[in-house]
């Protein structure tokens, strides 16, 4: 008889006739247990991953969702969590993505004559004396060929949505992702926001054929939290996170009540604990199979994690088939090339007042919905939270990604790391620095230790560049000519850092940033803490074209003023030119302080929010290029208050470019304005 302390795992034999023969059909399955056994949480997979077709998968999943719910586990994780830009032939804007080919979600898309606006301002109608918009409505305009742009219809993709994600657009049809928040679930943890036990959202696809009447064609609810999405033609991917809420699992103040939670999660049906999504018709269907759910492989029966993410793959030409594989680990986020998908994340453990980081990737190839797990790989260090995608890039059969390890205090470790794939095995084949080229990536002060932070990375063809900060920028152009020896081939100084990084040509890079004065140093109470003054958003055109004395050709500085491009460069706008030039925009934010003056004759200081869409344009692809801002659109409301401005936060404005007419998205209003006089504003629309 089985120990069922050790093994919650029986075998069921039975014997059927067939033909003049028998099969012998073996069946695992979960029993009761009599004590719960000794088990172990599993918050980061560091090794390969296989399929477990059996019980395997099953008990690893139970085993997390109880020790979730033990009363006395505390989990602590982080607190998170060929390169160029979209090739462009047409003469309008595209968002701005980190690899050619393969599409990425934002508020805004246009196909060069409708513009599709994800509603950020839930009173856009209100100027209109209409009905307030929610916040999961599309705004679809209409641009026509003298430049001028109206609504002509608004359409709510989901009553029970939230707030939209991002948007997709392909053909004549709109795929809008948005997410549907539990207000009155309260989280006290990154892993609860991160696995979510009862969240979900809404996957929408939308017939824009006919642009004034938008039909909504698909529509699923699905249980999870989005990671992340990328479309590649005509299929989109999403990433997303999911962990079970059972009904029935108390709290347990004694071991039998932690017995009994277990016994009844071991006696749950698999498929109870598995996302599930929900069709436009109100019908359920599972959106992963237990069979396609991948483990480490060398998971124990002792092991467990509740956690879900799961990959799904949907035909934009025929939604309702959804394709989706699911990893029973931590993932904190997505690479994609054409035709590969990373999924990365990095595990943390702290022990006597240290901290050892381990991050992990995850190799799938995707056509179509064809997923096919590949291999995975581990890293000392990890990728940092913003931007993180862009320490990854793809090359032939490499794969290229940036780590960093240590802190401030102690010192980093920047290492730019080469991967093979070796059967189901990611191996280190190459790194930087290394016995041939041991220069470190950051500047070694007089102690040895490299104090500098990575602030962005970017890969091009053949090179990547670095940059770091503590109080200047110095700028590191690494040689990749062969993926085997990497080296640090030159680098720059200037004050200030780039945040984004863009690639323009073989000559030209542009980074987007803070300008820094390193002689004004603001001291906090302690010594050790001092940090050079900011003094505004920097745009900085490089000379690249000798990888070994790179150059800085041009600047402009935009004092007191941040640009979101800084966290998300989908709010940079471009546009490349018939004469070789490119034109660009991004919103640019300051906040001011203003003296106001009320009734009683008394004083107060008031902060307001001042935001621009900024235009600068490169005059060609050389190193004889030059960089010239074109002057700013202030979007201003025609009814509005001076003294009680119509504000909105920055981050979520966005720029469009067609031809010589600029668009300036604010909320979901839009202005007007032309190239060549653009302090000319019209609008808002």
């Amino acid at each position: 008889m089985l120990n069922k302390q050790l093994s919650t795992i029986v075998m069921v034999v039975s014997l059927s006739a067939c033909g003049d023969g028998s099969d012998t059909v073996v069946e695992e399955i979960i029993e009761p247990v009599s004590s719960v056994p000794e088990l172990n949480q599993m918050a980061m997979t560091v090794g390969s991953l296989v399929l477990q077709n059996g019980i395997g998968f099953e008990l690893h999943l139970k085993n997390g969702i109880y020790l979730r719910n033990r009363s006395d586990l505390k989990i602590t994780l982080a607190d998170a969590p060929e390169s160029s830009s979209t090739a462009n032939s047409t003469n309008y804007s595209l968002t701005t993505v980190q690899e050619q080919n393969v599409d990425e979600g934002d508020r805004i898309k246009y196909d060069g004559q409708y513009l599709f606006i994800a509603n950020q301002d839930e009173n856009f109608h209100i100027l209109e004396g209409e009905k307030s918009a929610p916040q999961t409505s599309v705004r679809i305009m209409k641009r026509e060929d003298s430049g001028t742009i109206n609504e002509i219809s608004s359409l709510t993709v989901s009553e029970e949505a939230s707030q939209i994600n991002s948007l997709y657009l392909k053909d004549d049809m709109l795929a809008v992702l948005s997410d549907i928040y539990d207000y009155g679930r309260v989280s006290s943890t990154f892993y609860e926001d991160f696995f979510p036990t009862e969240q979900s959202f809404n996957l929408s696809f939308v017939s824009v054929d006919d642009p004034q009447t938008p039909d909504v064609e698909h529509s699923f609810v699905v249980e999870g939290s989005i990671i992340d999405s990328r479309r590649v033609d005509n299929t989109l991917y999403v990433i997303s996170s999911y962990s079970a809420r059972l009904e029935g699992i108390n709290y347990a103040s004694t071991e039998e009540d932690n017995l009994a939670n277990y016994n009844t999660i071991l006696a749950t049906n698999i498929s109870d604990l598995l996302p599930k999504y929900t069709d436009i018709n109100g019908q359920k269907h599972e959106l992963v199979a237990a069979e396609n759910c991948y483990l480490p492989e060398d998971t124990s029966k002792l092991d467990g994690f509740d956690g879900i993410v799961t990959l799904t793959a949907i035909d934009l030409t025929q939604p309702e088939n959804l394709e989706s594989i699911c990893v029973n680990a931590q993932v904190e986020g997505l690479y994609a090339s054409e035709k590969s998908v990373y999924l990365y994340g990095t595990d943390y453990q702290y022990q006597a007042g240290s901290t050892t980081e381990t991050s992990v990737i995850h190799k799938f190839s995707v056509q179509g919905q064809q997923i096919q797990y590949k291999a995975s790989g581990t890293l000392d260090g990890r990728f940092n939270w913003n931007l993180s995608n862009l320490r990854f890039s793809e090359q032939g059969d490499y794969l290229r990604v940036v780590t960093t390890s240590g802190n401030r205090s102690e010192g980093y470790h920047h290492k730019l790391n080469v991967l093979s794939e070796e059967g189901n095995t990611l191996n280190v084949i190459a790194h930087l620095p290394n016995d041939l080229n041991q220069k470190l990536v950051g500047k070694v002060s007089e102690d040895g230790n490299v104090y500098e932070d990575i602030k962005s990375v970017r890969f091009y063809q053949q090179q990547a560049y670095i940059v770091t900060f503590l109080n200047t920028d110095p700028l590191y152009i690494i040689d990749l000519k062969d993926n085997l020896t990497p080296s640090i081939s030159g680098e720059l100084e200037i004050p200030g850092y780039s945040a984004y990084l863009q690639p323009l040509s073989d000559s030209l890079l542009l980074g987007i940033g803070q300008n820094v004065d390193p002689g004004r140093i603001l001291t906090s109470n302690s010594d050790e803490e001092v940090s050079p003054i900011i003094e505004g958003a920097k745009v900085t055109l490089f000379d690249i074209s000798d990888v070994t004395a790179p150059k800085e050709i041009h600047s402009i500085v935009y004092e007191d003023a941040y640009t979101p491009v800084e966290y998300d460069y989908h709010a940079l706008t471009q546009l490349s030119m018939s004469d070789g030039s490119k034109r660009f925009a991004m919103p640019l934010e300051r906040w001011l302080t203003e003296t106001y003056v009320d009734e009683n004759q008394q004083k107060y200081d008031i902060w307001r929010s001042e935001s621009d869409l900024v235009l600068f344009e490169i005059s060609g692809i050389t190193k004889d290029a030059a960089l010239k801002g074109n002057g700013k659109i202030r979007a201003a409301m025609q009814d509005e208050d001076p003294n009680n401005p119509v504000n909105f936060n920055a981050y979520d404005d966005r720029g469009l470019f067609h031809g010589d007419d600029i668009y300036y998205i604010r909320g979901s209003r839009v202005w007007q304005s032309r190239w060549l006089n653009p302090e000319n504003v019209l609008g808002p629309f």
